[in-house]
């Protein structure tokens, strides 16, 4: 019998200890009919690492196989062994190290599962956030490239070529949300808050101050470009998405708040002045979409925060502009505008 969900756990670092924790929130799901669902645990070929059949025999309840990658190549490999090691009808994924916010998620995402009318189904989250003196959450909605805060039909993803790329160690999740929705016309976002990214200063993304979000931008751009390559040649109206990815890629480059390593800069530099140019210019003549009026919504609707001194700190898009004494450009003023964010 085909199960409803699997919840897919990619690890490497995580002790069997430590990954308790993560299982053991699925298993106090309530409302939920564990015959439906199974849970897949992918491990990105650590042998260190050892999870077998007496972690697993914790939690009776659970259907939990065991995989593991043929080479360490990131989560989105382990993920990707995981959607091709199930027959579910909706995928979701659960990072090692953090934990479901209240015991009625899985049961919420399966009733809009059995709705059968989505292709995507997203969910808000919170994220940790420790300073020196305090502790908080901050709350973040459906959208952006994070995985574990979407559901996804697996046949959709079937139908649509839709995998992780095999060569990017990270950001995966931004090429693969890239692609996935902008070839489904048919999502949705429940209110239900799923996921708690928990604060772990030992994660590839927050170690070292969160260093990760300028020193790997360069890994950033490069993701967005194959994912616009793999639009071009599957999806036609891939030009409704090169905006997006224009403004978050100059916008993540330019707003150095952090120092970055020079040739990483220009490495950057170079992604901008080859591929992303001749997206934008191809993104101007699409048919499919109102470009002023996407450019303009996705630069009011932008919000960064960012580790500074210590402490999170939170920048809309147009405070940021203002910050430089500039305006939010038009669209003709694109390209004048870039020029001069790159030397603010």
């Amino acid at each position: 019998m085909s199960k409803r969900l699997a919840v897919i756990i990619p690890y490497y670092n995580e002790t069997p200890e430590q990954l308790q924790f993560a299982v053991h929130g699925i298993a106090m799901q309530m409302g939920t009919d564990f015959s439906k669902l199974e849970v897949i645990m992918v491990n990105d070929c650590n042998p260190e690492t050892v999870v077998d059949e007496r972690f697993t025999s914790r939690w009776p309840m659970l259907d939990i196989k065991l995989l593991q990658t043929d080479r360490n190549a990131g989560c989105g490999v382990a993920r990707q062994l995981g959607i091709d090691n199930t027959d579910a009808e909706y995928v979701m994924f659960l990072d090692a190290d953090d934990r479901y916010h209240n015991v009625e998620y899985l049961s919420a995402v399966c009733r809009v599962i059995r709705q059968g009318r989505y292709d995507i189904i997203m969910a808000p989250f919170y994220s940790d956030v420790c300073g020196t003196d305090y502790y908080n959450w901050i709350t973040h909605g459906g959208l952006g490239c994070w995985m574990h805060n979407k559901i996804y039909r697996r046949q959709f993803l079937i139908d649509n070529e839709l995998r992780f790329h095999p060569d990017l160690k990270v950001h995966e999740d931004g090429y693969f949300n890239t692609i996935t929705c902008a070839c489904s016309d048919r999502t949705t976002i429940i209110k239900n808050v799923g996921v708690v990214w928990c604060n772990n200063p030992n994660s590839t993304v927050r170690r070292n101050n969160s260093e990760f979000f300028t020193g790997e931008m360069h890994t950033f751009m490069r993701a967005q470009c194959l994912a616009i390559e793999w639009l071009k040649e599957h999806h036609k109206a891939y030009q409704g998405t090169v905006c997006d990815v224009v403004i978050h890629a100059y916008v993540f480059l330019h707003q150095r708040l952090m120092e970055v390593e020079p040739e990483k800069v220009k490495l950057c530099e170079d992604i901008v002045a080859g591929n992303l140019a001749q997206y934008w210019d191809s993104a101007i003549e699409a048919p499919d979409v109102n470009l002023p009026t996407y450019w303009g919504d996705s630069l009011t609707g932008y919000q960064q925060a960012y580790w500074k001194s210590g402490e999170m700190v939170s920048e809309s898009f147009p405070q940021w502009l203002e910050r430089l004494g500039m305006k939010v450009p038009t669209l003709p003023d694109v390209r004048l505008f870039l020029d001069k964010v790159s030397t603010a």
